[in-house]
């Protein structure tokens, strides 16, 4: 696929001199042959084919297959990769073995070193999800005993399902179609990992990427470490929801840490799994102390950074403390979503609101609200002038701006913010403006506002006037209801940088600023810096 990659072992041939002219000694055994065997251990295709043209730098083509068919026959895949790690790979017994045999089979007489290790990108669905499982288990095999004390054991069986084809899968009993469709689960009465390949997984992959696929498997592995460790079922199902995605976050950062030998992340990933939780999280309005309830976007991607940044061992803490699951009213006055044309006037108004009385006790100074606000159309060609100047038209074209020395905020009002609302939603438009409203902020109070670290600063304070919206009692005329916080995460994932890109921040970046103001406060956005 285009962004994970699986850690693939290359094995080099270095030649060995056999005799003054370099010529080779050939002896070769009757009635051998390399294929002549099955694989007991059948390795993706892909590692196959890297180890192979690896291996073909130094050594002959038919050499190279043989022993890796030979691998094949005698050990697991883990066990294979491991090599990698070994001092002298030479002196293994099995590796000596085998290179003995295939060079009488072949009359090749070479010697085998590592040459080097490399990650290559994952191709296939299959590949993703066969190496994804290998390193989750061996993940868990290390971390259970050192958080729990216990050790891991495998799960009893895993694989994907086929609607299309009548299949129906089992736990404790067939399960009814509206159980399974579009659905990936861990049963604990045969301890199994099931999943709909054609209705949940492919789709994932196509539209958001392989990490979303890698990330539901890590969430179903999750509910099988709470069967290993003992999970208090008397808890909420929403606890244990919000843990196996606190399971997987720590397991997607010991590949962002480097640590393991089988995936690495690409630029893009952390966004993928993003992207994925707002397509998998609680319907809006569903409720957090529900049977089934999994816990809004918000709350899922919360529980994910937590893991991410904390590791598993803050991960087993939810059963004591449970994760906080922001359980929002439906709608204010009956309504999901605002009008488009009230969305920029009332959410101008509500920055006005806050910050008239946020401003003061953050700097000791009163706060100035902004001369105006200025939609504009880009096809029309009138474009508003900052300072006296008019920038080329592309930096209108889908943009939002502040303008310090007119002191307005400007936006395009016919291509950015009714795209939002359309393809996201109102609070998508109240994240846009709160970006501006708090560049002027920073402008006023002398901070920087350029680069990553003022974008993240801004993200930070609009957590915190996303927070101060979800008070009933709140003076800003606006009361945060269910979704709206889900909106605002695709906003990021549709506003940010593109990874990598100079002088931008990702989105994993800018909602792990957003997620510190919304739950901490004013004070940890660093203004005093």
């Amino acid at each position: 696929m285009r962004r994970l990659s699986v850690l693939v072992l290359v094995v080099g041939l270095v030649a060995a001199s056999c005799g003054d002219d370099g010529g080779v000694v050939t002896t070769t055994t009757s009635g051998s042959s390399t294929s002549s065997t099955a694989p007991d251990f059948e390795y993706p295709t892909q590692i196959v084919d890297a180890y192979v043209d690896g291996c073909t730098v130094e050594g002959s083509r038919e050499l190279c297959q043989c022993t890796i068919e030979q691998f094949q026959q005698r050990m697991p895949l883990q066990e294979f990769l491991d090599l990698e790690d070994s001092p002298d790979i030479e002196s293994e017994p099995v590796v000596a073995e085998i290179i003995d045999i295939c060079q009488r089979q072949t009359g090749d007489t070479t010697s085998t070193t590592i040459a080097g290790g490399g990650f290559e990108p994952i191709e296939d669905i299959e590949t993703l999800t066969e190496l994804t499982i290998l390193d989750l288990e061996q993940y868990w095999s290390a971390e259970m005993p050192e958080v729990w004390e216990v050790e891991y054991t495998p799960v009893s069986a895993y694989g994907p399902y086929f609607v299309s084809a009548g299949d129906v899968p089992v736990c404790g009993g067939p399960l009814e179609r509206d159980q399974f469709e579009v659905n990936a689960f861990y049963c604990s009465l045969n301890d199994t990992v099931q999943w709909d390949q054609e209705g949940l997984m492919i789709p994932l992959w196509t539209e958001f990427g392989d990490f979303t696929v890698a990330l539901v498997l890590a969430h179903e592995w999750g509910h099988a470490i709470q069967e290993r460790y003992g999970f208090d079922d008397s808890l909420p199902t929403i606890i244990s929801e919000l843990q196996a995605d606190c399971f997987a976050g720590a397991w997607t950062g010991r590949i962002d840490s480097q640590e393991s030998n089988v995936l690495e992340l690409q630029p893009g990933d952390l966004e993928e799994g993003m992207a994925g939780f707002l397509l998998i999280g609680d319907e809006i309005g569903s409720a957090p102390t529900g049977p089934n309830a999994h816990g809004n976007s918000f709350a899922r991607l919360s529980a994910f950074f937590d893991g991410f940044m904390l590791g598993s061992e803050h991960c087993a803490t939810f059963g004591a403390t449970a994760p906080p699951f922001f359980d929002f009213p439906i709608g204010f006055g009956g309504q999901v979503d605002l009008p488009y044309d009230e969305t920029a006037p009332l959410f101008s108004g509500a920055l006005e609101v806050f910050w008239d009385l946020a401003y003061p006790e953050a700097f000791g100074e009163p706060w100035d609200p902004i001369d105006a606000t200025v939609p504009y159309f880009p096809s029309s060609g009138e474009l508003p002038s900052c300072g006296g100047f008019t920038g080329d038209s592309e930096f209108y074209e889908g943009n939002a701006f502040y303008c310090p020395p007119d002191d307005y905020v400007a936006w395009d009002a016919q291509q950015l913010l009714p795209g939002l609302y359309t393809e996201i939603g109102d609070f998508a438009i109240g994240l846009v403006l709160a970006t501006q409203w708090h560049e002027a902020v920073q402008h006023r109070a002398g901070l920087e506002t350029e680069g990553v670290a003022a974008t993240l600063q801004r993200d930070c304070l609009t957590g915190v006037w996303t927070a101060a919206l979800t008070f009933e009692d709140n003076p800003m005329e606006i009361i945060l209801t269910a979704g709206d916080l889900d909106e605002g995460i695709a906003g990021f994932l549709t506003l940010s940088a593109t990874p990598g890109e100079e002088g931008g921040a990702s989105a994993f970046a800018r909602f792990e600023a957003f997620k510190g103001g919304f739950l901490d406060g004013i004070d940890v956005c660093g203004l005093a810096g």
